[in-house]
């Protein structure tokens, strides 16, 4: 019986959200609560395979512009305010309030969190992205599913490693961030080393 009544508390988790109108903000939900990620098996067979990473030179920050403005704030907040414990004003948010984490497991305040590009902007330069419009890279760095907030300290460790190169400590959710990058590198047809891919199944191996 447990799994019938998991499945239903997913239906009723994701019809509260679009009742709320927070469907833009469902990528953001804890990975538990995520059912509709594609495997990473689909995702890969959908997106380009490379023999390595290769850096390609002119990678700057500024080349995917800011944060768009939604709201009357901005992407990052709304972004933050998803994954808090108890419901705040995305354009007003305590900076102690607490959220989820889901690359450790554990909590962040809002003063001390960082937004993580999944799928990080130095490496999407490096698979595809530096051929861009300037337009488009904009929209990808502001792309809610390419974007979870975290611990300050843990987005700085993950930096613009790949999953060959890092994974969460949270091994619960290990499965959810490859399906999340392995989705957002189909979707914008970014390309993924040979190296990346294997990780990538690996994380799911038993999901």
């Amino acid at each position: 019986m447990r799994l019938p009544l998991f499945r239903l508390y997913l239906a009723v988790l994701t019809a509260l959200t679009l009742a709320a109108g927070l469907d833009w903000a469902r990528p953001l939900l804890h990975p538990l609560h995520e059912p509709g990620l594609p495997p990473v098996a689909s995702s890969l067979a959908h997106t380009p395979a490379a023999a390595q990473r290769v850096r390609v030179l002119g990678y700057e920050r500024e080349r995917f512009g800011g944060w768009s403005p939604r709201e009357g704030c901005t992407t990052r907040e709304h972004v933050i305010a998803a994954q808090l414990e108890q419901p705040a004003p995305a354009c007003d948010l305590p900076r102690h309030a607490v959220g989820t984490d889901p690359y450790t497991g554990g909590t962040f305040t809002v003063g001390g969190t960082e937004v993580d590009h999944i799928f990080p902007l130095s490496a999407a330069w490096d698979a595809g992205a530096h051929a861009w419009s300037d337009a488009r890279r904009h929209s990808f760095a502001n792309d809610p599913a390419n974007l979870v907030a975290v611990d300050g300290g843990v987005n700085q460790e993950k930096s613009d490693l790949m999953p060959s190169q890092w994974s969460p400590s949270d091994r619960s959710a290990r499965c959810w961030y490859a399906r999340r990058l392995a989705g957002v590198a189909a979707s914008y047809q970014l390309s993924l080393s040979e190296e990346d891919r294997r990780a990538l199944r690996r994380m799911c191996l038993w999901r």
